[in-house]
C-alpha cells in the first residue's frame, strides 16, 4: 500500500530517516530561494519545499510553521526501492528536525 508523507505519495519506496547534513540544508535553501524568487513570496508564506540529493540518495523536506501539519522542521530520508505493498517509513525519534529548520531560517533571513 502506498504511503503519504510530506504531501507526497510514495509507491514502491522505503524511507529511512537520517540526520540532516549541511549539504541537505544548502540544497533545501537553494530550492526555497528559487521558489521565493519565482513567486515573489517571503519565507513566512512558503509552506514547504524539498530537495533530492542524488549523490547520497536522500530526499530532504522543509515544512514551515504555517503548514497544515503544524510541526515545523526539516526531515531527511534515505530512499530505497522496494516491492509494492512493502512501503514503509522508518523514523528516528532521536533526530532533531527543528534545529535544521531554524538554521535554514537564519540563512534565508541573512
Amino acid at each position: 500500500m502506498a504511503l503519504e508523507l510530506h504531501n507526497f505519495i510514495w509507491e514502491e519506496e522505503r524511507l529511512v530517516q537520517v540526520e540532516t547534513q549541511p549539504h541537505h540544508i544548502a540544497g533545501v535553501l537553494a530550492e526555497v530561494r528559487q521558489i521565493i524568487e519565482e513567486s515573489e513570496l517571503n519565507l513566512e508564506d512558503l509552506y514547504s519545499a524539498y530537495y533530492e540529493c542524488e549523490e547520497d540518495a536522500t530526499t530532504t523536506f522543509y515544512e514551515a510553521e504555517s503548514a497544515e501539519a503544524g510541526s515545523p522542521g526539516i526531515w531527511t530520508y534515505m530512499v530505497y526501492d522496494c516491492a509494492a505493498g512493502e512501503e514503509t517509513v522508518v523514523t528516528n525519534l532521536d533526530i532533531n528536525t527543528l534545529k535544521p529548520a531554524l538554521q535554514l531560517q537564519k540563512l534565508v533571513n541573512f
